[in-house]
């Protein structure tokens, strides 16, 4: 496959809108191709195969290097030029679509431009090819958007995985030199109260509508009390709970130094409050991430989407907390990037009845 290809465009806008790509395609449709039985030989010469067509049509402009920063090699399309992964439909009930090393679904930023601009996992264009296997033909084409296929098809599946967040130094740096050093979303759903005296309550205890402070006010004591401190160097998991404490006790808790904390997910249980300490590129977020949606057991409702973060951002020099980024779960993908410390697939069954009325075409979500 050209080299081109696995640059991606000088400029998100001028990447072909997915019509015109499926309108590209038809002169696919009905060639020959005849399929080895080796999935990955066979993958590598559909994407040739398609490269080839989308080389020759009036391509984007690649980007220079300087242009742009893949944040993880893992789970980026294989044509960035184009932002597209191609897959091979042969027979069966269903076709079941595979895919490594990220959440379709997700906002998790994949490029990271320069000039401020993202090319992010949900932005992905699908390319699926039905191939008729008597006549070792192409017999049709579809190009599909992750939106389209959840909403058809249903959600991807979770694989069972331990997450991780990349923040580039470009943006935690960007972090810590804005106004007061923090990166803040506020609330999205609903009205929590901005002052309360939480020294009745109990860090261990789910979160009720008069516990829960709003983001707003956990920002303010993030800004006047977390940020300037020191965390000294010690186990991830001891400066964890240090930095668990420190906030605990900032936001109004009643703690005596040897009171457990409440461990496991969330941290502060009765704020739905995460709390991470980052001074290197990853932040382990353990068994839940905000990359997949699910139920989070034991609190008020909360999801990981919903889930409220604090990723204090620590000099690994100084050990001085320089920046936070504070934001419910769903705003996180939106800056930064999730991967997972092992390869792993997300995977959606699609009915092969759906592309038996597409015979003879190359539609975009029909």
């Amino acid at each position: 496959m050209d080299k081109k290809l696995k640059i991606p465009p000088q400029n998100i806008q001028d990447l072909t809108l997915p019509k015109k790509l499926a309108k590209k395609l038809e002169v696919v449709v009905g060639s020959d191709f005849s399929l080895t039985g080796k999935s990955r030989t066979d993958g590598s010469n559909l994407r040739k195969l398609i490269a080839k067509i989308l080389l020759e049509n009036n391509p984007p402009i690649c980007a220079e290097k300087s242009d742009y920063e893949l944040i993880s090699k893992k789970g980026v399309p294989k044509i960035l030029l184009e932002y597209v992964d191609t897959y091979i439909v042969t027979s069966g009930t269903t076709y079941n679509l595979q895919v490594w090393n990220r959440n379709p679904s997700s906002s998790s930023v994949q490029i990271q431009y320069a000039n401020g601009d993202t090319l992010k996992s949900n932005k992905v264009r699908f390319v699926l090819v039905k191939i008729d296997m008597v006549e070792g033909k192409v017999e049709s084409i579809v190009v599909l958007t992750p939106q389209y296929i959840v909403k058809k098809f249903g959600i991807f599946g979770k694989p069972t995985i331990k997450s991780q967040l990349i923040i580039s130094n470009k943006m935690r740096q960007m972090v810590i030199e804005s106004t007061d050093s923090i990166l803040f979303y506020p609330d999205t759903v609903g009205s929590k109260s901005n002052f309360l005296n939480l020294k009745n309550f109990n860090i261990h205890d789910e979160p009720t509508s008069e516990s829960l402070l709003s983001m707003d006010s956990i920002k303010e004591i993030v800004i006047e009390k977390i940020i300037g401190q020191k965390i000294p160097p010690a186990s991830t998991k001891n400066r964890g709970q240090l930095l668990e404490n420190i906030f605990a006790k900032a936001l109004g808790y009643r703690l005596l130094d040897t009171e457990p904390l409440a461990g496991g997910y969330p941290d502060i249980r009765n704020q739905a409050l995460e709390i991470k300490i980052q001074d290197s590129p990853t932040v382990d977020l353990g068994k839940y991430s905000p990359e997949f949606e699910e139920v989070v057991p034991n609190c008020g409702g909360f999801t990981t989407k919903t889930m409220r973060y604090c990723i204090v951002l620590s000099n690994p020099k100084t050990y001085i907390v320089e920046g936070a980024i504070l934001a419910i779960g769903d705003k996180l993908g939106e800056n930064f990037t999730y991967i997972a410390n092992k390869s792993y697939k997300s995977q959606r069954s699609i009915p092969m009845s759906f592309f038996d009325t597409l015979k003879g075409k190359s539609l975009f979500n029909p």
